[in-house]
């Protein structure tokens, strides 16, 4: 019985640390952390304060999907004119050229923007290159001179 449970610990802890990268000790285990597919946008503080409205619209082949982002602000003391952030969940966003369409509108629903620019989504790794990756996701941005382009 000894020999059996000898060989077993040292067998176990073997899996174990496979299961866990290897045993080198240099990787980490995969975690069931998640990151959403979709598109990120940033937009010029100047264009984005004048915004009170903003909508994204994600087509590839013969699929569009209409989102409505939520822009908000960040301070940093160190970067005054900071780019306002949001982001449109696209949970089936491919990983191939999507056509990406922003239209921003003031409080009087006048348009301030409505541009069209094409991207290619790419996966990501939230818990790094050795591990699946998750949601593909897109970066947009409008620029100070109100241009929409892919970063």
């Amino acid at each position: 019985m000894r020999k059996s449970i000898g060989i077993t610990a040292p067998l176990a802890a073997l899996a174990l640390l496979t299961a866990c990268g290897g045993a080198d000790g240099n990787t980490h285990p995969c975690t069931l952390m998640d990151a959403p597919a979709g598109i990120h946008v940033k937009v010029h503080p100047e264009l984005a304060n004048r915004t009170a409205d903003a909508t994204l619209t994600a087509c590839w082949d013969d699929t569009c999907r209409k989102r409505t982002v939520q822009l908000r602000e960040i301070t940093r003391p160190e970067e005054p004119a900071t780019n306002w952030p949001g982001f449109a969940t696209v949970r089936d966003l491919p990983g191939k050229p999507v056509r990406v369409t922003l239209v921003l509108k003031n409080q009087r629903d006048t348009t301030l923007l409505d541009q069209q620019v094409s991207v290619t989504p790419k996966p990501t790794y939230p818990n790094g290159r050795n591990c699946s990756p998750a949601g593909h996701q897109a970066r947009v941005t409008v620029t100070e001179k109100g241009s929409l382009i892919p970063r």
